[in-house]
């Protein structure tokens, strides 16, 4: 990785943070200038405009979660175990462990019902894809007679989704993980 590769990289890992935490349209270059130590040319460098930089903020804050998703599924044999490891990396998200500032793609969501943002279809793409993930955890439960057959894996896996959602966005503001604790036991009693 050259110098220049490493900037950017260095670019894109700091403001992630800010945006995922302050929001894309609140935080400001001189935000991402005081965050990097540089100046607005040395981030214009590499990056076209504000949103080219959020897009790509966001990117690297999602593919860091997913990463860390398909890493602790992957290791584990039944549907049970992988849907705790589910459970266990989207539960750091509510003490700023693996990803600063609550889930990125429920952060952007919220902001783009609100206002424009230019990456919105990647935002609904990337639901998508974590829906298709929870649904591969439900289909091969059932496969394993681990999950009932009555149970719809493209329901339950929007269902699981909002729920965890919801459950972080009250632990955070409450500052209490019994929120996702609670959603945590009842999903698992709803599966298993």
């Amino acid at each position: 990785m050259n110098k220049g590769e490493r900037t950017k990289k260095y670019i894109i890992e700091k403001s992630s943070t800010l945006f995922n935490k302050h929001g894309y349209k609140s935080t400001s270059i001189s935000d991402i200038m005081t965050a990097t130590g540089l100046k607005k040319g040395g981030i214009y460098n590499h990056f076209e405009n504000k949103d080219t930089l959020a897009e790509a903020s966001f990117t690297h804050s999602l593919n860091t979660l997913k990463e860390n998703y398909k890493e602790a599924v992957a290791s584990k044999d039944s549907a049970y175990d992988k849907f705790k490891a589910l459970i266990s990396v989207f539960n750091t998200l509510s003490q700023d462990e693996i990803v600063i500032g609550g889930c990125p793609l429920m952060n952007a969501a919220i902001e783009a019902d609100d206002s424009t943002i230019e990456f919105e279809d990647t935002i609904k793409e990337e639901f998508t894809v974590l829906i298709k993930f929870i649904k591969t955890i439900i289909i091969h439960g059932k496969n394993r007679n681990e999950i009932g057959s009555d149970i719809d894996p493209e329901k339950m896996a929007v269902f699981i989704l909002s729920s965890l959602e919801g459950a972080l966005a009250l632990s955070r503001l409450y500052k209490d993980k019994n929120y996702l604790d609670m959603v945590n036991m009842q999903l698992i009693e709803i599966l298993f």
